[in-house]
């Protein structure tokens, strides 16, 4: 704990201040559940809040909530949505749509570059590890128009290239995006537990070197200590700025819709 919150409290609520105002969301399993819903609470009720299982605008009273979507497929989510579909709606209809404004994803690992690994570590013929899988990460950042993410700072998920490529961000470079077939995107962030991550790139991957930047770090947290765990060589901008502690309502509702430590408890975020 760092005074009266956790540095996984502070990530989850610099998350929520971040996706507020973002329109249409396409919310991923994990921490995305949960800090979306804090940013509907506490800063933007009119944010939609959509899911890869086909829930649409889920917008119940906070008095009918005693939790945070404990997935995406939570039957929490079926109260007062505006659209109960399946994933052919929300990845085809929704995503390709171009209905959706921001994708809320997390992963297993992120690289300089953004791309996201949710698969597997090691050979892909005999892996160290498995993961659940991608999901709809994949096809949220290939055509979501602006993608946050949200991952603990360690060593182990940070890491200079994903161990396997489940979900693009800039891939490699300038004007990767576009080489592959997709649309340019941003402005992308990364809200860890130490600081927020924008990108070097004005165009959305056309040009700059589209490398992680450290651009707000949290309070008490300075550049050398983030540096110090990130293994390449990180972009720090000109004018970095601080992250303004919680306030007391939103560890409030952070703490109402997260009651039994579901999502922020050590070892799960």
């Amino acid at each position: 704990m760092i005074g009266e919150y956790s540095l996984a409290e502070m990530m989850v609520v610099q998350a929520a201040r971040e996706i507020a105002g973002s329109g249409n969301a396409f919310v991923g399993m994990g921490l995305p559940m949960l800090a979306t819903a804090l940013a509907k609470f506490a800063h933007d009720p009119g944010l939609i809040y959509s899911t890869e299982v086909g829930v649409g605008d889920w917008d119940p009273p906070l008095a009918e909530v005693d939790h945070a979507p404990s997935g995406i497929g939570d039957p929490i989510l079926d109260r007062c949505a505006a659209y109960a579909g399946d994933m052919v709606d929300a990845l085809g209809a929704w995503l390709m749509g171009g209905r959706i404004d921001v994708a809320v994803l997390t992963g297993a690992e992120i690289d300089r570059h953004g791309n996201l690994n949710t698969l597997l570590i090691g050979d892909p013929a005999a892996p160290d590890a498995r993961f659940p899988g991608t999901g709809g990460n994949t096809d949220a950042a290939c055509l979501a128009p602006r993608v946050i993410t949200i991952m603990s700072l360690e060593p182990r998920r940070f890491v200079e290239r994903v161990s396997f490529l489940a979900s693009p961000g800039y891939i490699d470079g300038a004007g990767a995006r576009r080489a592959a077939g997709l649309d340019p995107q941003g402005r992308n962030l990364v809200i860890s537990t130490m600081g927020v991550f924008a990108f070097d790139t004005a165009d959305g991957g056309e040009t700059g070197t589209c490398e992680m930047q450290l651009v707000k770090t949290f309070p008490d947290v300075g550049a050398d200590v983030v540096q110090a765990l990130i293994p390449w060589p990180l972009r720090i901008a000109e004018n970095i700025a601080e992250c303004a502690r919680p306030g007391e309502e939103e560890l409030r509702l952070l703490r109402h819709l997260d009651p039994r430590s579901f999502y922020l408890r050590p070892g799960r975020y």
